[in-house]
């Protein structure tokens, strides 16, 4: 039988900003006697075996799962011992889903940028076509979207995907960019707000301004976003609902979890700050 004192979250990466904030908030949540297993998968090819073994051994009574995608064979498998599953910025038949519109989103920060009279606007993004790329997709497509309502057309070459949505990886996009002979006149960072840091430090490297030479819009509006300077334009979208959500799928209800598997979509929103 399930153990209803335990609760699995995994993620790729909990070193991850995303991730390691969800994890605080389920953590908050926590009942008196419950306790939170974590499982990293690191986005390797045998990260589904682990989560096939942590229901061998530590057999929970529910897993959320945080950007990253179980394929429909292992929640069947959870299912099938009662155990539901909650995905947040992923989905998957069987399972519940929390998430942010991340096409809304995408969309929200194309349209911002192309309506202030943008011209080369560059994305950062996470890798779409690996494990986890539920949102990162979401986001860029939404981005195109906009770019194609305003009539601006979108060079691959003003594309950059980052692994591990990183400060340093951020800032590394944006030398390439340069050094590549890419001059955006904006930068929307799907890949987040502390990788959108990292793009505004190789800005004032190349002695450009922000906004002047280039807005930026990053997303998630972490705490950090506030205080740096700039201070960050950015998507919000709400971390903190989003985790106790789907705490409450986990624990209270469960059961109705597993007989309908949920999906609650949160609106995204763009928050004006100096970048852009």
């Amino acid at each position: 039988m399930a153990d209803d004192s335990v609760i699995a979250v995994a993620a790729a990466n909990f070193a991850h900003t995303f991730p390691s904030q969800v994890l605080a908030y389920i953590s908050k949540c926590v009942k008196p006697g419950q306790n939170i297993a974590r499982l990293q998968t690191y986005g390797m090819a045998d990260g589904n075996d682990k989560l096939l073994k942590s229901l061998d051994k530590i057999r929970p009574s529910a897993l959320i799962g945080v950007s990253i995608d179980v394929p429909p064979s292992i929640v069947a498998e959870y299912r099938s011992k009662k155990i539901p599953v909650i995905l947040i910025d992923a989905e998957c038949e069987g399972a519940s889903t929390v998430t942010t519109d991340n096409l809304a989103g995408g969309y929200i920060a194309g349209s911002y940028l192309a309506k202030s009279g943008r011209k080369n606007i560059a994305i950062v993004s996470g890798r779409m076509n690996v494990e986890g790329g539920f949102n990162a997709k979401k986001r860029y497509a939404g981005f195109i979207q906009a770019l194609k309502e305003n009539n601006l057309g979108f060079n691959q070459k003003f594309l950059a995907e980052v692994i591990s949505y990183s400060y340093n990886e951020g800032a590394e996009a944006m030398l390439k960019f340069a050094a590549d002979g890419i001059q955006p006149d904006a930068v929307f960072c799907a890949a987040g707000d502390m990788c959108a840091m990292g793009i505004l430090k190789s800005i004032r490297e190349l002695k450009l301004a922000v906004p002047g030479n280039i807005a930026l819009i990053g997303y998630d509006d972490i705490d950090a976003a506030k205080t740096c300077k700039p201070a960050l334009t950015t998507i919000r979208q709400p971390i903190e609902e989003m985790a106790v959500n789907a705490y409450i799928m986990a624990s209270d209800e469960k059961e109705s979890s597993l007989l309908n598997p949920i999906k609650k979509v949160f609106r995204p929103e763009i928050v004006i700050r100096e970048s852009a």
